[in-house]
């Protein structure tokens, strides 16, 4: 299925490469002139100070396996081109002139129908390539590329041809034809799949990482009945080449892919939408958020023409070592998908400190939420390193996440002290997705009317805090410095504690503030009436994560009121002046 969707979608782009070409880095040219002789006798540094390795070029490519002489057609390193040696043993220097015979070979190859080849027949028959100048920062890897009066030779009609050509004997299975597993089509099959997914398209630990195949299967363990390679899932040399010039187009769009700290989610649609789905997702921009809400709350009939009869499509893929590990596959209809976004959104919406009203938070800022604060913010790679797939995973399926994210976030709250937005968000999604019956206590704001115990405790601290900082001018050290992971887990004892303790800052409020410390004993009196039995003496790891959002949430809407409190009087200033 994967396969056949990537194929199918090779005909939607228009920066695909020639099949069996990629984008490559190409570091040297030999420019050659209509005798075939190099100009300048020397080769041409295509690097820039702003493109050090060259320039990007669509060049024929093919994963090499072993240790075996396959050049490329026109375009290849120096040790095959130039027959420059890795050292200047006997050894390599015999394998590189082996190799640079090789190559010639398959240039002869190419040149029998093509009058424009002349120029570089000239150059390989006449044995001028051993005098080309070869720079002292040059290295045996390094690509280099033909270039005549008429361009790049390896870009010519009949080079992308032959090509295609050689690729297919190589790549062609041992029994030549038989019916695709994707397209279900007959006609020759390939031994295996040509192109590997380029280095750095996933991301590994500590590297760039190296060519990975899609579909390897190299031993006899591997396969179904002994059987390596391919013959365990016969594909077309179409399909093969399409799908994965298109799953290296997509790793290499910004647009279409989305990187995590272990893994790349890649997707696509059957048919293009107005705006980017994993951008939404990833950012919470309120344009894309929005213009996916507004598509779902309307009729059938009244939805945009880009969400009828249309796919989305998306694999999250990981490397070990040089194979590629599919961690996920999604196919289904767009409609579907944007109802699992309007859930997504309307289950981490939540009340912030410092804007009115609900907001939403970036998937990236919630995975990183989950690692440790420091005086900067938040400490780069100290979260978990699958985050980021677990959350992406839940946006897209609409499922529960990880139950291990809960008890990460709780420890986390509790060691750095600290309760921001995107942890109140992401512990407000990890509760209701596990428990849908929480949707009706865990609202994106205040919620006045619930009597959960745990709830209520985080109230209570919110509003002790509050009368703290009230009465006392100058703290070092608040109650929440000092007790707010102790109260989490042990609220009864804590919380009695404390509210012994507010007494006094209420007398002291009374002789200074009177107001606010009648307002704030109001509240603190009101919350507490609302148990219906003793307060609980402790917490599992969910009602600490309702202890956590009645504190946010509390402190959230105290904020908002004084704000509009104050704006109430900066209005009301002019007018009676």
């Amino acid at each position: 299925m994967l396969i056949r969707q990537l194929a199918a979608h090779a005909g939607d782009r228009r920066d695909l490469p020639p099949p069996y070409y990629r984008n490559r880095n190409v570091r040297w040219a030999i420019d050659l002139d209509g005798d075939g002789r190099p100009r300048g006798g020397r080769l041409v540094d295509l690097s820039t100070v702003e493109a050090k390795s060259g320039v990007l070029l669509d060049t024929p490519y093919v994963q090499r396996s072993g240790t075996g002489s396959l050049p490329f057609l026109l375009t290849d390193t120096l040790q095959y081109v130039l027959a420059m040696p890795k050292d200047d043993s006997d050894k390599q220097m015999a394998d590189a002139r082996r190799r640079a015979e090789d190559f010639a070979e398959l240039v002869y190859r190419w040149a029998k129908d093509e009058p424009l080849a002349e120029p570089v027949v000239r150059f390989l028959r006449r044995g001028t390539f051993s005098e080309v100048e070869i720079p002292v920062q040059a290295k045996p890897s390094d690509v280099v590329a033909i270039r005549t009066d008429q361009g790049w030779v390896h870009a010519l009609p009949s080079s992308v041809q032959v090509w295609g050509q050689i690729v297919r004997e190589r790549k062609s299975a041992a029994g030549g034809l038989g019916i695709c597993l994707s397209c279900g089509e007959g006609g020759p099959l390939l031994a295996t799949i040509p192109e590997p997914v380029k280095p750095g398209g996933i991301p590994v630990a500590g590297g760039r990482g190296r060519d990975a195949q899609l579909v390897s299967i190299n031993k006899t363990a591997q396969g179904r009945g002994g059987i390596t390679q391919l013959a365990n899932t016969p594909i077309c040399d179409t399909c093969g080449g399409q799908a994965m010039s298109v799953l290296n187009a997509l790793l290499a769009d910004r647009q279409h892919h989305y990187r995590g700290s272990d893994s790349v989610l890649v997707w696509w649609l059957r048919r293009p939408a107005p705006f980017s789905l994993l951008g939404a997702v990833r950012d919470a921009q309120s344009q894309d958020v929005r213009g996916i809400i507004e598509q779902v709350h309307l009729p059938p009939a009244r939805r945009a023409d880009w969400l009828h009869d249309n796919d989305f499509y998306a694999v999250t893929l990981s490397a070990n070592q040089s194979r590629v590990v599919i961690r996920d596959w999604i196919d289904v209809p767009l409609i579907e998908l944007c109802q699992h976004l309007n859930t997504w959104f309307a289950d981490h919406e939540m009340a912030d400190l410092w804007e009115d009203g609900p907001q939403r938070v970036p998937l990236w800022r919630m995975a990183a939420a989950l690692g440790r604060h420091g005086k900067q913010g938040y400490v780069r790679d100290t979260a978990p390193r699958s985050a980021e797939r677990d959350l992406m995973a839940a946006a897209l399926h609409g499922t529960p996440l990880p139950t291990n994210l809960l008890a990460r976030l709780i420890q986390r709250v509790r060691a750095d002290n600290r309760v921001d937005l995107p942890r109140a968000a992401l512990l407000r999604l990890l509760l209701v997705r596990a428990d849908p019956a929480m949707k009706e206590i865990l609202l994106e704001h205040l919620n006045l009317d619930t009597r959960d115990p745990a709830y209520l405790c985080g109230r209570v601290f919110a509003v002790l805090e509050d009368i703290q900082r009230t009465a006392l001018d100058n703290i070092n050290t608040t109650i929440g410095d000092k007790f707010f992971g102790a109260a989490m887990a042990r609220p009864l004892p804590v919380l009695t504690m404390l509210r012994k303790n507010a007494t006094g800052h209420l007398r002291r409020l009374r002789g200074s503030r009177k107001a606010a410390g009648i307002a704030l004993d109001k509240r603190l009196d009101e919350i507490f009436q609302k148990f219906a039995a003793e307060l609980p003496a402790t917490l599992d790891l969910a009602g600490q994560g309702r202890f956590v959002l009645g504190y946010h949430q509390q402190r959230s809407a105290d904020r908002e009121a004084a704000r509009a409190a104050a704006a109430a009087r900066k209005t009301a200033a002019p007018e009676s002046a």
